[in-house]
């Protein structure tokens, strides 16, 4: 009989099972920074969001009396775009931003009504909004109508359309609560 020798090193099982367990530990840390990522996108795209509501909200805050002006010329831009139950383009929706930012008025340099600041402001603000790929549009709060009557405004990314009913790729449903997966803000504006 052999007698066997002490082993000296590290042997070819080990090294394998160490590479293994190393693979796994920077596939795990890859996840982890993907998911990290994917948050800080949605962050960003939420405070982009907010910034383009907050400045909608305030210019219809400046003219308390042209809120119905201010929804009816953003649903304007929006509906010209719609489709039912499609898939919604941001794209889409900016070109019809860019020529409405063209009829617009320019009411830095010259005296315009109210109506023409309104239509001013409407096209400052939305092409700003698309900018940062964000669609924007006005409805009617739920639950809200007469005398107390509340404009929402909501903010859609990515292919979630600024609306509040039971469309496929809607923000809410027509109850205001909104859609699992959907990329949109709502912000109350009155």
């Amino acid at each position: 009989m052999k007698s066997i020798k002490f082993q000296r090193g590290i042997g070819l099982v080990e090294v394998i099972v160490a590479l293994v367990l190393l693979a796994g530990a920077v596939l795990g840390f890859s996840a982890m920074q993907l998911s990290a990522i994917k948050a800080t996108d949605e962050s960003l795209m939420r405070t982009r969001a907010i910034s383009s509501i907050k400045a909608l909200s305030e210019s219809m805050r400046v003219l308390p009396d042209s809120s119905a002006v201010y929804r009816q010329q953003v649903n304007t831009i929006y509906t010209n775009n719609k489709k039912a139950n499609s898939g919604y383009v941001i794209s889409d929706y900016c070109t019809d931003v860019d020529t409405y930012k063209a009829a617009a008025p320019n009411c830095t340099t010259t005296n315009c009504s109210t109506a023409q600041v309104v239509k001013h402001n409407v096209a400052t603000i939305l092409e700003s909004s698309c900018k940062k790929e964000i669609a924007l549009n006005i409805e009617v709060c739920p639950g809200t109508s007469g005398i107390n009557e509340r404009q929402c405004v909501i903010a859609g990314w990515n292919q979630t359309k600024p609306t509040m009913n039971d469309e496929k790729f809607s923000c809410t449903n027509a109850s205001g609560a909104y859609k699992p997966g959907s990329a949109c803000f709502i912000m109350e504006a009155y």
